[in-house]
């Protein structure tokens, strides 16, 4: 689990595995395969706000590091 944790480019690997799958998702309605509906807007903000803590955890772990 410290693999995850672990900075890469000032963010932890987590929070670049939850951008790309924030990417693929967004990807994912734009090309109509997935429907964009109630449900995958509500999946889209419950997944930034988990990107949002993930980033503020890695900047908290920045600033402690110094």
């Amino acid at each position: 689990m410290k693999l995850f944790g672990k900075l890469f480019a000032s963010q932890s690997i987590i929070s670049w595995i939850l951008q790309l799958i924030f990417i693929g998702l967004a990807w994912k309605v734009a090309d109509h395969t997935i429907p964009n509906n109630l449900t995958t807007i509500i999946g889209g903000t419950v997944l930034m706000l988990i990107i949002y803590v993930s980033l503020a955890h890695d900047s908290q772990k920045r600033i402690s590091n110094k």
